[in-house]
């Protein structure tokens, strides 16, 4: 075992009976459940905690007050980056928080390209919190009053569009990228609805605990009220979404093929903390496939990603050695990738194009089943 210690200097004291927590990606920082390592106070601004570490797997971790509505920003109110140190026995990982997410100053004027409707606190009867939904359309949507659009559904919906409400301050520029593409006739023109997260994220994109309750909102409560409100074609509906979003977007498609005909999942969270039932719906296929388009992505740095790859590469070849048609499965394997929103930003064009593109183009590319191999 390793020990190391964990110093936080704030850059105000706080108030008493206030506290400082940490949380992060092993199972001694409670694996992102927030408020796992509770600090002491040894200073005024000063806050202290030991860690006992099993090796020197890189460790990634944030600090919050008791929950991801008090976690860390930087000066300028930005959601932070995860912190990353590589275990030794003996070290000191000392970091300075400048500020806190329920002190930020309201947000900045939305930057998001093209036409959009912001759906605030959109309520289900199957979820326990209530979340904001943006709802994207495409050039052209205005101008022709009888057209019908497929419709893109996106987890994490503030880091979809918009750099002023994305995490750190980097969006996946979904609608800059799709509307290039449409325009230029890569892609057919499609909609775009981004469901914004909750602090339940992981239990609601997570098959093994609050998966199913997370699709019949989408399935029963928002898919109706987006195809009763605006002109979708409601028989071509995919799905789409990084890390945990990943993996509730292939739970979500495999489950319901006759609902969604592809999903885009990058870096999914095939780990079996969240999830025992896609590989076991894969092995109860038996050969009986659905006709269902799979893009998988996974990038090969350091830290998290390189945590992710594995499933992502055992869920490629299990398809695979099942016989999943190769027309219907695109996998990407990015060694420079992290996990983030810049790789998956660099990422959309491959993926739109896979289940958008206009026919002579959304070819998968021919060399992206050997990178996985």
């Amino acid at each position: 075992m390793m020990r190391v210690l964990m110093v936080v200097q704030t850059a105000m004291s706080l108030g008493m009976g206030e506290q400082v927590f940490l949380t992060g990606s092993t199972d001694e920082l409670g694996r992102w459940n927030v408020a796992t390592v509770p600090m002491t106070r040894t200073d005024d601004c000063r806050w202290e905690a030991t860690l006992w570490l099993r090796d020197s797997t890189p460790v990634e971790f944030k600090v919050t007050r008791g929950s991801w509505e008090t976690e860390e920003v930087d000066a300028q109110g930005r959601l932070m980056a995860n912190h990353v140190f590589t275990p030794a026995d003996g070290a000191v990982v000392e970091i300075k928080v400048a500020a806190w997410k329920d002190e930020r100053p309201a947000p900045a004027t939305p930057r998001i390209t093209g036409d959009y409707r912001h759906l605030p606190q959109v309520h289900s009867q199957f979820l326990a919190h209530d979340r904001d939904v943006v709802v994207w359309f495409p050039p052209g949507y205005d101008t022709q009053p009888t057209k019908r659009y497929p419709v893109l559904y996106m987890h994490d919906g503030r880091q979809v569009f918009d750099p002023t409400t994305s995490t750190w301050g980097k969006d996946w520029q979904v609608d800059e990228i799709a509307q290039h593409m449409i325009l230029n006739g890569e892609l057919e023109p499609f909609m775009v609805v981004a469901v914004d997260c909750t602090e339940a994220r992981r239990e609601e994109y997570a098959p093994a605990h609050k998966g199913d309750d997370y699709l019949r909102f989408l399935l029963e409560e928002l898919k109706p009220m987006v195809d009763a409100t605006w002109r979708t074609d409601p028989h071509r509906t995919a799905i789409a979404g990084a890390s945990m979003g990943g993996l509730i977007s292939f739970y979500a498609a495999w489950k319901r093929p006759d609902v969604y005909f592809g999903a885009a999942c990058l870096s999914s969270a095939f780990l079996e903390r969240y999830d025992r039932e896609c590989f076991a719906l894969v092995a109860a296929a038996e050969g009986n496939w659905p006709d269902l388009k799979l893009f998988l992505s996974c990038g090969g740095a350091a830290g998290l990603e390189a945590e992710l790859l594995p499933g992502t590469l055992r869920m490629a070849d299990t398809l695979r050695r099942g016989g999943y048609p190769e027309k219907n499965l695109n996998v990407r394997i990015e060694s420079w990738a992290e996990h983030n929103e810049e790789a998956w930003s660099r990422m959309t064009p491959h993926w739109l194009r896979f289940l958008f593109g206009r026919p002579q183009l959304a070819e998968p590319d021919p060399d992206a089943r050997h990178k996985a191999l």
